[in-house]
């Protein structure tokens, strides 16, 4: 019997699948320690006074937190 982690290989994943995952609530203390370890300290991630002034009227998280996250929440979901 093989021992195999839950989940699927990327060569088992079909267009359309869909993933229930666990919550997650990305928190402002998300977002800055991520700027500190990826080095990107854009104000649209690291300045409220500065991201309220744009589009989406506060500070969003960096895309590669995003996916960091989603990787991490599909790994603990149920396919």
């Amino acid at each position: 019997m093989v021992n195999r982690p839950p989940g699927k290989y990327f060569d088992e994943l079909n267009l359309g699948d869909h993933f229930t995952t666990p919550s997650r609530t990305v928190t402002e203390a998300d977002i800055v320690n991520f700027a500190g370890i990826s080095g990107d300290f854009n104000e649209v991630h690291t300045s409220e006074e500065f991201a309220k002034r744009q589009p989406y009227g506060g500070r969003i998280a960096h895309g590669m937190l995003t996916v960091a996250i989603s990787a991490g929440l599909v790994a603990r979901g149920q396919a």
